[in-house]
């Protein structure tokens, strides 16, 4: 049977809970974690190939970036429970992917359709990258295993550059950007200590992330507004509802980081269903999560922190969210099962 690169986007998906628990473990299953992360990264690369072979579907055009997301968030979110990163790194880069979603909505919505720039398909690598990186340097704090595996990626970019320039008389903008970044990369673990080094990495990553996303913002907050206080605010409640979650990432509630990997990895799915059925035309149940999923979450956590204090107020409100995703999620899909189903055996809806 003939691999596709929708199955090895699946397959990268149905593997992530494996490292997302080893980076929690000692040295051994952290390296055992870092190695399953570069191979699933690999994939990602690999089902790019797959589609550009066999020709990309509509269902790879949703199932591809949901997958990268995903991966993001298996990463980053442990990064910030275990201290590696503060959680003002972080938090932003979710912000970014959540906004820019919702953005390209309502720019769908107005007929306006922005196409992935360069920069956000850079964005999305240097993320990947970037967090095993800041893993890696974090597991070795002696710094030489990042020294080497710096200098190997680069020494094999330097020889891609040169092959390339052989056969084509110049250098892709991607790779003088790989070259840039993983020198950039080398003085960083030079110049700083491990812990600084990987804050430095983090606040590269942030700022690159922010920046792939300026535009989608400067052209699509615009139109949002324009549209009225009521798609202005209901933008803010969408954000509002997977973000809030994500501020309690590092208090010291076991398995609170666990939760909240699915509450984002089920609004990251909702908002890949919702951007296509508002593409085909589908009904949209958006409202239900800014009008009532997100007011009832908010009165759980206001209720449960008055009754039962600080941290137990805070783990119910995170199994109140969970739920709360998670069943309009499931709603999401079961709305639009047809149509779904129809795209799953490649039949016209």
């Amino acid at each position: 049977m003939k691999l596709t690169a929708n199955q090895l986007t699946v397959f990268r998906v149905a593997f992530l809970p494996l490292p997302y628990f080893l980076v929690y473990g000692g040295k051994f299953e952290r390296v055992a974690a870092i190695a399953t992360f570069a191979i699933l990264g690999l994939t990602d690369y690999l089902d790019g190939l797959l589609a550009r072979r066999d020709g990309g579907t509509k269902l790879g055009a949703l199932l591809d970036p949901l997958a990268d997301k995903i991966f993001v968030a298996v990463t980053l979110i442990p990064i910030a429970d275990l201290r590696i990163l503060p959680l003002w790194v972080v938090w932003p880069i979710f912000l970014r992917e959540f906004l820019v979603t919702d953005l390209r909505r309502f720019l769908a919505s107005a007929q306006m359709e922005l196409p992935v720039t360069e920069l956000a398909k850079i964005k999305t690598t240097l993320q990947m990258t970037g967090a095993g990186l800041i893993l890696l340097t974090d597991t070795f704090p002696d710094k030489t295993v990042s020294a080497a595996f710096l200098s190997g990626a680069l020494l094999a970019t330097i020889f891609l550059a040169v092959g390339l320039y052989w056969r084509d008389g110049s250098i892709t903008h991607r790779i003088r950007t790989a070259l840039g970044l993983l020198v950039l990369g080398l003085a960083i673990l030079a110049i700083f200590k491990t812990q600084d080094a990987n804050l430095a990495y983090g606040i590269v990553m942030l700022g690159i992330t922010l920046a792939s996303g300026a535009h989608y913002v400067i052209v699509g907050l615009p139109i949002c507004v324009k549209k009225g206080l009521a798609s202005f605010v209901r933008l803010v409640f969408t954000l509002a509802f997977p973000m809030l979650p994500l501020v309690f990432v590092d208090v010291n509630i076991i398995g609170a980081a666990g939760v909240v990997v699915l509450i984002i990895v089920f609004e990251f799915v909702s908002q890949g269903i919702d951007m296509w059925v508002l593409r085909e035309g589908f009904f949209d149940v958006t409202w239900i999560k800014s009008w009532i999923c997100l007011p009832v979450a908010v009165i759980v956590l206001a209720s449960a922190v008055d009754i039962l204090g600080g941290i137990g107020g805070i783990r119910l409100y995170l199994l109140a969210s969970v739920f709360l995703s998670g069943s309009y999620m499931f709603f999401d899909v079961l709305v639009h099962r047809r149509p779904i189903y129809n795209q799953l055996i490649g039949k016209k809806t």
